[in-house]
C-alpha cells in the first residue's frame, strides 16, 4: 500500500507597526487564558451564550454544498457539514475527517476508507458507510442544471461527464492561428512548434487504453464505483489513477449530508430541502434563515468533543449576515454591531488600523481573470486577443486596488505551486498592443464588457474600480468597450457570464479549495464552452494526462505546458493573485484564517457575552 505525502500551504496574519505587536501580543495571551470562575459564595448565574457575528459581502446562494460554487455559501456549509477528509491547518495536507483513515492500492485504482464511529447527523441518524454511498449516488445523478452550479464538487473532481478528446488529424487545424504576422511572430512560431510536439505526444497517449472498466457517464470519467463493504468501510474504485484524489475529498462540494435529507423533493432535485434546511454532522446546527442572514447554534452532540474542549472560548451561536458595501461593513464593525467581516478592501484598511481593529490577511490562493469570449466580433481574432492582453496594466491593478503583497498574474496558478510561467507569456506593452491593432485594421467596434456590481469577492474586492482601470487601459490603445454592469445578487452575474454564453469581456475569478493545480484548471475551465466560447482537444488531452502524473518535476512540466496552451489560445487573461483579508473586533482574539477558506468557527476565540437579540 502507498500513502500520499502532504504538501504545505502557508498561512499568515499580517498587521502593521506597533499596533501589530500589540494585537499579536493580545492574541498570544488570550489563547491560554482560563475562563473566570464564579466567586466563592456568589450566586451562580448562567452567562449569556458567546455569539459570533460575522458579515460577508453576499448572502449564501444555497445551503446545498453539492449544487453551489460561491464562497459565501461555502462559508456557511463548512460549519454545518463535514467531509471525509479534513485539511491540516498547519500544512494544508490531508488529515482524518469523517474518514478516520484510508489506504490506496498499488495501482492507484482502489481506495478503502475506514469511517469514524459514533458520529450522528443533526437529525439524530447515524453516519455510516451507507450514508456515504447515498451521497455518492446523489452526486452521480445530479441533473445538468445543478451540476452547472457546482465548481468544487464531484463533477469537477472526477470529470464524470467528460469524454476522451479526439485530436484533429490535421496539425494545422489544431494549431491555429498560424498565418499571423506581428512584432512577436518569432516567439509565436516557437510556441507553435512546441504545441506541435505536444500534439504528437498527446496523440501517442490517447492511443493507449487509458481507462479501465465501463463508465456510467463520459468515456473520460475517473469514477468507477463506490460500495459499502461493511457498516464503517467504504471502497472507492477509479477507472484511472487520479493524483490528489484524497485531498479532493476535503472540497466543500463533497460534504456528506444526512441520507434522509436527500429524498422527498422534486424529480430534478430530490434533496431540495437541503437548500433551506441543511442537515450534516458539523459543529453547528442550522437554526433559521432570515431576510438579514443565517443563524446557527452549537451542535451539542458533536462527535469531536476534544476539539470543543480545546477551545473554551468557542462561539455557541453564529449570526451570518450580508452587507454589500465594504464601507458599511466597516461602519457596522466600528459600531459594535458585528464582530468580524470579510472582504476588507484597500480603501478602508487605514481606517480599521487607526481604530485598533485587527486585520487578518490570507495568503494568495485565488486568481482574478479577464474572460474573452471567442465567439464574437474581434475577440475571435487571436491577434486582437494578444493586443488586448498587452494593453492591460496588471501591475497597476495590484498596486492601486488590492492589499499590499498582491502580485500580478502571468498564469492561472498561484506562486505556491512553483509552476514557472510559460515562454510565451504576454507582458504589459501598450506600444505592442497598438502595433497589433494596426496590423489587423481594428475598426473601433465596441466590445461588450460585463462586470459585477454590489459585491466584493476575495479575488476582487472592488469590481467597479477594477473594471474602470481596465477600461482606461483599453481606451489608451484604442479598444472601445460597451460597459455591461450586472448585479451580483442571487447568482445573476455568474449565470450570465458562465451559463448563458455571454459574448464579450467579463471579470471573474476562482479560489482554490485544496492544494492541487487541477483544482484551478478544472474549476476555471469547467464551463469553458459557455464562458469563453472556447474548445481545445489539445488542452483537454493535456489536462487528462497531467491529472494522473505523481507530484514531482514531470507533473510540474505538464502544467507548464497547459499554461503555454492557454497563453497561446487566450480564452482568458490572468490579472492578479490577490491577498484577501478579514477585520475583527477586539472581542475576537483568534480567527482561523485559511488560504483555502477552510475556516470553521468552532476554532474562533471570542470574549463576547451577548444574546442573539442584543
Amino acid at each position: 500500500m502507498s500513502s500520499h505525502t502532504p504538501q504545505p500551504v502557508p498561512r499568515r496574519a499580517v498587521l502593521s507597526g506597533s499596533l501589530a505587536a500589540l494585537l499579536l501580543g493580545l492574541t498570544s495571551c488570550t489563547d491560554t487564558a482560563p475562563q473566570p470562575a464564579t466567586p466563592s459564595g456568589s450566586p451562580a448565574t448562567e452567562a449569556p451564550p458567546r455569539v459570533f457575528r460575522i458579515a460577508a459581502a453576499s448572502p449564501p446562494l444555497s445551503l446545498d454544498p453539492a449544487a453551489v460554487g460561491d464562497n459565501d455559501s461555502f462559508r456557511a456549509t463548512r460549519q454545518i457539514y463535514e467531509t471525509l477528509i479534513a485539511i491540516d491547518p498547519q500544512t494544508g495536507g490531508p488529515m482524518a475527517g469523517l474518514a478516520e483513515s484510508w489506504t490506496e492500492s498499488e495501482d492507484g485504482l482502489r481506495y478503502t476508507f475506514t469511517l469514524r464511529r459514533g458520529v450522528l447527523f443533526h437529525d439524530g441518524t447515524e453516519f455510516n458507510a451507507q450514508a456515504v454511498v447515498a451521497n455518492f449516488e446523489r452526486w452521480l445523478n445530479l441533473d445538468s442544471e445543478l451540476r452547472g452550479r457546482s465548481l468544487q464538487g464531484f463533477t469537477q473532481v472526477f470529470h464524470h461527464f467528460s469524454d476522451i478528446p479526439e485530436l484533429p488529424e490535421d496539425d494545422d487545424t489544431a494549431q491555429a492561428p498560424q498565418q499571423e504576422e506581428s512584432a512577436d511572430s518569432e516567439r509565436m512560431q516557437a510556441t507553435l512548434a512546441q504545441q506541435k510536439e505536444q500534439l504528437e505526444a498527446m496523440r501517442i497517449l490517447l492511443e493507449d487504453e487509458l481507462f479501465t472498466g465501463d463508465s456510467r457517464a463520459g468515456t473520460a470519467s475517473y469514477f468507477d464505483s463506490v460500495n459499502a463493504t461493511d457498516q464503517y468501510t467504504v471502497e472507492l474504485k477509479l477507472r484511472r489513477r487520479l493524483t490528489g484524489v484524497i485531498e479532493a475529498f476535503s472540497l466543500p462540494g463533497l460534504a456528506i449530508a444526512a441520507p434522509d435529507s436527500l429524498t422527498g423533493g422534486s424529480e430534478d432535485n430530490p434533496a431540495r430541502s437541503l437548500d433551506e434546511h441543511p442537515v450534516g454532522t458539523g459543529p453547528y446546527r442550522f437554526v433559521e434563515r432570515t431576510d438579514t442572514g443565517l443563524r446557527l447554534e452549537l451542535n451539542q452532540d458533536y462527535w469531536n468533543t476534544q476539539r470543543v474542549a480545546n477551545n473554551p472560548q468557542h462561539p455557541v451561536q453564529i449570526e451570518l449576515s450580508s452587507i454589500t458595501l465594504a464601507q458599511n461593513r466597516q461602519t457596522a464593525l466600528l459600531a459594535g454591531d458585528i464582530d468580524a467581516f470579510d472582504m476588507v478592501s484597500v480603501d478602508i484598511l487605514r481606517t480599521l488600523v487607526r481604530n485598533a481593529r485587527m486585520v487578518v490577511n490570507r495568503d494568495p490562493f485565488s486568481v482574478l481573470y479577464l474572460g474573452l469570449h471567442h465567439d464574437t466580433a474581434w475577440l475571435e481574432n487571436p491577434v486582437f486577443r494578444r493586443a488586448l492582453a498587452h494593453a492591460v496594466d496588471k501591475g497597476r491593478l495590484a498596486r492601486e486596488l488590492f492589499i499590499n503583497g498582491t502580485k500580478s498574474a502571468q498564469g492561472l496558478l498561484p506562486p505556491t505551486f512553483a509552476v514557472d510561467n510559460p515562454d510565451n507569456v504576454i507582458f504589459y506593452s501598450p506600444d505592442e498592443a497598438t502595433k497589433l491593432l494596426e496590423e489587423i485594421d481594428y475598426d473601433g467596434t465596441a466590445i461588450d464588457f460585463a462586470y459585477p456590481r454590489n459585491v466584493s469577492r476575495n479575488y476582487m474586492a472592488l469590481p467597479e474600480r477594477t473594471f474602470a482601470l481596465i477600461a482606461e487601459d483599453l481606451a489608451k490603445v484604442g479598444i472601445r468597450i460597451n460597459p455591461i454592469p450586472v448585479d451580483w445578487s442571487e447568482g445573476r452575474y455568474v449565470d450570465k457570464v458562465r451559463n448563458q454564453g455571454f459574448k464579450g469581456l467579463h471579470l471573474l475569478g476562482f479560489s482554490g479549495a485544496y492544494r492541487s493545480e487541477d483544482d484551478f484548471i478544472s474549476g476555471i475551465l469547467a464551463a469553458k464552452h459557455y464562458e469563453f466560447g472556447y474548445s481545445s482537444p489539445l488542452l483537454d488531452a493535456q489536462i487528462l494526462a497531467a491529472r494522473s502524473i505523481p507530484v514531482g518535476e514531470e507533473r510540474t512540466a505538464a502544467y507548464r505546458n497547459i499554461l503555454t496552451t492557454l497563453t497561446h489560445d487566450l480564452p482568458l487573461v490572468p490579472l492578479v493573485f490577490p491577498i484577501s483579508a478579514l477585520a475583527l473586533d477586539a472581542d475576537v482574539s483568534y480567527y482561523p484564517s485559511s488560504p483555502v477558506l477552510d475556516e470553521v468557527f468552532l476554532d474562533v476565540k471570542i470574549e463576547q457575552n451577548t444574546d442573539l437579540t442584543g
